[in-house]
Formats: structure tokens, C-alpha cells, sequence
């Protein structure tokens, strides 16, 4: 498959480029990471008002009807900029499961809210004890009339404290726990009584929250999907979060190399730039490779999932690579910089940092490696119901 940009998407990417670079400078990221929310409230606004948030909302829903190649640009050139917001999760969590899963209420409720920006959404879904198999979630969900109450405590829930509505996965069959079976999904407000939140200090400060539900009442209405039945719902969520976190992965690794190379051609060693020893072109050679080989990885799993085909295998490759692989590209810049890399005044260490959030997020290569062997070793006629968080 071929995808290389036509000259629309070359000028969209150079815009996109443009706008995260001058709104993403060294002074705006330590601001953002200082904001107890982690990211700017008026630059998610003027994501809004260029079009990013709702580039895939359907016109009649009060978005753009854009190419989903589009919002890939956009995702890898946030990821370039080192931007922190619930952009990401608002698209996955939000755009995505109610277009695909929703009911025509859900849709005209929503994305018209998401598109002006009224409403950010993020997913709660790891657990204490399940942070990778949706089979073993338990957090409840027990029906009450028209209503179901949900209690127990999710764990990594990026800016709960900042958007309005949560995509929960909750089991509303308590006794399929160790199955896919009988689980729900269901957005949430975060404004709803018997919901705390806590922030969870991290090394990427990109605002991970651990959310505790005590007696939360939900509307049926606001389930997506149906009783039960939600592991497709969540499935799909996951798959195409991974796939456009992968994006946003190469992005990062490849802002990486882009300040190494800068710097190896102008730090002196020798009266000559240390870019001009071979083992340190070599070393910039491989880095590329890597993050080329996950670029392509990535937008081969993105565009498989797009086209509606099966793209287990090819999230899994993507993520794990640019999981494992990608440690290579950080520490090998950090190693070309020497001490200078991890200056608070420098931009690797963003990139470092940025790196090891994404790494974990949605699972670590350790996770997809494991979900291929398992994949690998089940026979062709039996279906996978392996997922991953």
C-alpha cells in the first residue's frame, strides 16, 4: 500500500506542523506540565476551532467529514510538538465508539458537543488487577430499575480531572469474570455524585488520574452498545487508540532524532563535528531505521483498521516495535548529547519522558508480544479474543 501523501496532505501536514510547533515551545510545555490539569485549556480550544477535534465527526453532526489519513497527520505531528491534552482520548474514547456503536440519540447528543468542544472525553478501564486482559475487569455494574450502579476504583485514566464524560467498561455479569463475556461499556458523566478523582504522579506528568466510583447511578441511555456485549464495543476502542498512539509514538521518536541531528552537527570534538565520526553516523542510521520501520508499522495497521479489516496482528507489530525499539532511539540520543540531554532547558528530555508514558500506554511490547504468541498458537477457525489496555 502506498502512503505517501498527495500535495493536499503535504500542505496539511505543513500546517498542522506549523501550528503545533509555535504553540508547543519549550516554554509552553513546562507551563503545561505545571498546569495541575497538565495541558492548556485554550490550545485544546484552538485545536477546536482549526478543525483537529472534529476532523472526523460527519458533517450533519457539526464536524468536518475529514479523511481519517488526516487526523493520522495530525496525531504524529502532536506527537512531533510533544503536545500533552485530551485530544487522543476524546477521539478514541468519544468520536469513535458512538459513531460506530452509537445510537442516532447518542450521535446527535455527543459529537456535535465534541466537534464545538463542549464536551472531552477520556477511557477508565485498567483496574488494579487487570490492567491488560478485559476478561478479568470486575468493576460492577448492577442494574437498578432503569439505572445500574457502578462501583470500584480504575486506575490510569488520562485528565480525569478535565473532561466531561468517561468511556467505563464495566461487568454487569459478574459471574463471566475470566470471560469476555458479560461486560458493558458506558460513558459516563464525570460530574456524576459518588465519583472522586486523585492524580497519579508520573514521570511523563500527562495528567493520569485514578478514578473511584462509589455508588454511581447511570442511565441505561448511556450505554454504548448492548448489555453484555460490550468487549466488540471496547475491542475496537483499544484497537484503534493503539494503532493512533502508535502514530503519536513515531512522532515523538522522531523529534528525537531530529534534535540529536541537529546537535551532532554542530558539537565539535576534535576540531570537527562529532556527525562526522562513523560510529556516530551509524548509530543515527539506526535510529532512523527504527523509527521509519515503526512509521510504516503503524500506518499500515491504522489504514487496515480504517478500511474495516482485521488488524489484530498489525497494532500488535506496531505497538510492540516502537515499544521496544523505540528505547533504542532515546537512549541513543541521550548517549550522542551526553549529559547535556537531560538539561530541563534542553527538548530530549520532553522527548525521553513523553517516550517512557507511551511506551506503557495501551500495552508495553511485553504485552503485544505476548498477545501475538497467543494469536500464533490458536488455530485459524477459532476466534481470538485476546485485548489489550
Amino acid at each position: 500500500m502506498d502512503f505517501h501523501l498527495n500535495d493536499v496532505q503535504k500542505e496539511f501536514k505543513q500546517t498542522a506542523r506549523k501550528f503545533f510547533k509555535e504553540k508547543c515551545g519549550l516554554e509552553e510545555l513546562r507551563a503545561f506540565e505545571n498546569n495541575p490539569h497538565h495541558y492548556s485549556e485554550k490550545l485544546y480550544n484552538e485545536l477546536v476551532e482549526l478543525g483537529f477535534v472534529g476532523l472526523i465527526v460527519p458533517e450533519q453532526y457539526g464536524g468536518f467529514g475529514g479523511d481519517f489519513l488526516d487526523l493520522a497527520i495530525v496525531m504524529e505531528e502532536a506527537g512531533w510538538a510533544l503536545f500533552q491534552g485530551p485530544f487522543l482520548s476524546t477521539i478514541v474514547s468519544g468520536v469513535m465508539p458512538v459513531l460506530t456503536h452509537g445510537t442516532e440519540q447518542q450521535k446527535e447528543g455527543l459529537l456535535p458537543a465534541i466537534a464545538s468542544g463542549e464536551q472531552k472525553v477520556s477511557y477508565a478501564i485498567a483496574e488494579p488487577h487487570a490492567h491488560h486482559k478485559l476478561e478479568h475487569l470486575t468493576f460492577e455494574a448492577v442494574p437498578n430499575g432503569d439505572h445500574y450502579v457502578l462501583n470500584g476504583t480504575k486506575l490510569f485514566v488520562p485528565f480525569a480531572q478535565s473532561v466531561e464524560k468517561l468511556f467505563v467498561i464495566a461487568r454487569t455479569n459478574q459471574s463471566a469474570v475470566g470471560s469476555v463475556e458479560g461486560l458493558t461499556v458506558f460513558l459516563v458523566d464525570t460530574a456524576t455524585k459518588g465519583i472522586e478523582v486523585k492524580a497519579i504522579p508520573t514521570i511523563s506528568a500527562d495528567g493520569l488520574c485514578e478514578v473511584q466510583f462509589n455508588h454511581v447511578e447511570v442511565s441505561a441511555a448511556h450505554i454504548i452498545g448492548n448489555v453484555d456485549e460490550g468487549y466488540c464495543v471496547a475491542n475496537d476502542m483499544l484497537m484503534f487508540a493503539t494503532a493512533l498512539k502508535s502514530i503519536e509514538m513515531t512522532g515523538v521518536l522522531s523529534r528525537a532524532v531530529d534534535i540529536t541531528a541537529d546537535y551532532v552537527k554542530e558539537r565539535q570534538q576534535f576540531n570537527v563535528p562529532i556527525g562526522s565520526f562513523q560510529s556516530v553516523q551509524h548509530r543515527m542510521s539506526d535510529m532512523l531505521t527504527i523509527v521509519e520501520g515503526g512509521r510504516l508499522a503503524a500506518f499500515h495497521a491504522f489504514s487496515r483498521l480504517i478500511e474495516g479489516k482485521d488488524a489484530n496482528t498489525e497494532v500488535a507489530i506496531a505497538k510492540a516495535w516502537l515499544s521496544q525499539e523505540g528505547q533504542k532511539v532515546v537512549t541513543g540520543a541521550h548517549q550522542l548529547h551526553g549529559g547535556m540531554g537531560i538539561d530541563y532547558d534542553y527538548p530530549l528530555q520532553f522527548c525521553f519522558r513523553r517516550f517512557k508514558g507511551q511506551q506503557l500506554e495501551f500495552g508495553s511490547s511485553e504485552v503485544h508480544l505476548r498477545n501475538l504468541g497467543e494469536w500464533l498458537a490458536v488455530k485459524p477457525e477459532q476466534p481470538t479474543k485476546v485485548s489489550s489496555m
